[in-house]
């Protein structure tokens, strides 16, 4: 059985530079890979926070570069 691939939609975003700089230190940092990443990881948490499935239950752990 071939897995499906998850339908993807672009959303374009426009962020004031308090919040580019905030997400450029975490990926400078090495606490997130690129932009994209940390975004979705806050996403996870805003959806997990108001109980939308499928995040409600179990937050998957955010990409991270290796040590």
């Amino acid at each position: 059985m071939v897995a499906e691939k998850a339908v993807k939609r672009r959303i374009s975003l426009t962020l004031t530079k308090s919040y580019v700089d905030a997400l450029d230190c975490l990926v400078e940092e090495g606490i997130y890979l690129e932009h994209q990443v940390a975004i979705r990881a806050a996403m996870r948490l805003l959806f997990q926070f108001h109980g939308i499935e499928p995040f409600a239950e179990k937050l998957a752990e955010p990409e991270k570069l290796d040590p």
